[in-house]
């Protein structure tokens, strides 16, 4: 199965990979985006661990999010708001990335519950483990 994994997926397989964590990479399709990119590389400690982490997800396909996908994220935080819903922008993009691709978020955090409240398309493959937010 294709899935796209949160940063907090990786994270956890890097820190202290349960066996459930290690199945799934090893079994499934995981795929990222460029946001997931994005914050595994903001967490780098050195150049060294910086170029370490880039090439690791250079193993992974990378979804793309186009110009003309910044406006139907904006209808979809927009559709969030209104239910009285806020959630990083981040989120938001991975949450978008994987309805635009009818692929579920594999994730441990919490906000991507709450969005699923409201866009119906959004799939979660939640992980055993706690959530956090």
């Amino acid at each position: 199965m294709r899935i796209l994994a949160d940063s907090n997926m990786f994270i956890d397989f890097w820190r202290n990979p349960t066996q459930q964590v290690v199945d799934i990479f090893s079994k499934e399709d995981v795929v990222i985006c460029g946001v997931v990119r994005c914050e595994l590389l903001h967490g780098a400690k050195s150049d060294k661990d910086y170029n370490h982490i880039n090439s690791v997800l250079d193993a992974f396909e990378e979804l793309l999010f186009e110009e003309s996908d910044w406006e139907l994220l904006g209808k979809q935080l927009y559709q969030l708001r209104i239910k009285g819903i806020t959630v990083p922008l981040s989120d938001a993009i991975i949450a978008y990335v994987a309805i635009k691709n009818k692929i579920p978020v594999w994730t441990k955090d919490q906000h991507f519950s709450y969005m699923q409240q409201i866009l119906k398309d959004l799939s979660i493959m939640a992980c055993a483990d706690e959530k956090t937010d």
